[in-house]
């Protein structure tokens, strides 16, 4: 008991990767020192996440603050023609709604890291949804020679869910999908049932996901092409729409291959 307690007051969040010795007893002492090797190990995980998600964070906020300082810097140096303090003003603006959106998106982040999600689960109508959402990024999808389109089984898509949450989670799916197909592609949106379940799919006919980027997908920051950045530009969109998925207790699953496009599907409860 005393080497366990010694081996317990030596280890920090600078050496979690320690363990405390297992003693085969058979007895509470084996079962105890288990346990706590089981919280070190989360423990370690947890911690890993944070310093990662701060070192992505600090990367990702870099760029926008040298370039917003270096275009004050060059616009003070000398006296300029009102236009010119105007396109510097401009250019400050653009970055700094850039900032903007990826602050916002780090804090829907860390909400979803303290489990602080909250969700106003009810009877709501994915069928509304898609077509708002279709209705959304119609322009976008025209402008680009893409044809959106919609399917439904016919039957109400009624899912237990969190509607503004849902609807988030398809914009970003949608969004993703547009800027990875091409022009004359074409992007399917679905809601229906299914043994039990609610469907809401997004397939496109794009460049589609290369095998080694398709487990990634969905983690912070992960940018590959051609795998998808996701909704927000920053790496984080897809990881925010999984988050909303998993605050419903399911998941986003993805299915894709180089130039066949890919499938997103998020299977949700009939309410």
């Amino acid at each position: 008991m005393d080497q366990i307690t010694a081996a317990a007051r030596s280890i920090s969040v600078q050496n979690l990767s320690q363990r405390i010795s297992v003693p085969r007893t058979g007895d509470e002492l084996q079962r105890m020192s288990e346990t706590w090797n089981e919280v070190l190990e989360r423990l370690e995980s947890s911690v890993k996440r944070i310093r990662q998600f701060t070192a992505d964070a600090s990367h990702e906020l870099r760029t926008p603050i040298a370039l917003i300082r270096a275009t004050a810097e060059l616009a003070l140096r000398r006296e300029r023609a009102p236009e010119e303090y105007r396109n510097s003003l401009r250019s400050i603006e653009s970055e700094a709604e850039q900032m903007t959106a990826l602050t916002e998106s780090l804090l829907v982040m860390a909400r979803a890291d303290s489990n602080a999600f909250q969700m106003t689960l009810a009877p709501t109508d994915l069928d509304a949804i898609v077509s708002h959402v279709i209705g959304q990024h119609q322009a976008l999808a025209d402008e680009k020679g893409i044809q959106l389109k919609t399917e439904s089984s016919g039957l109400p898509a009624l899912a237990h869910a969190d509607g503004p949450a849902i609807h988030r989670l398809l914009l970003i799916l949608l969004d993703n999908a547009l800027k990875h197909t091409p022009s004359g592609g074409t992007v399917t949106v679905a809601a229906h049932k299914s043994d039990g379940s609610v469907l809401l799919s997004v397939a496109d006919t794009g460049e589609g996901i290369a095998p080694d980027a398709l487990p990634h997908v969905f983690e912070r920051f992960y940018r590959s092409d051609p795998a998808r950045a996701g909704g927000s530009g920053f790496g984080l969109g897809l990881s925010i729409a999984q988050a909303i998925a998993q605050a419903h207790g399911t998941r986003i699953r993805v299915e894709s291959s180089l130039g066949a496009g890919a499938l997103f599907t998020v299977s949700l409860k009939v309410a």
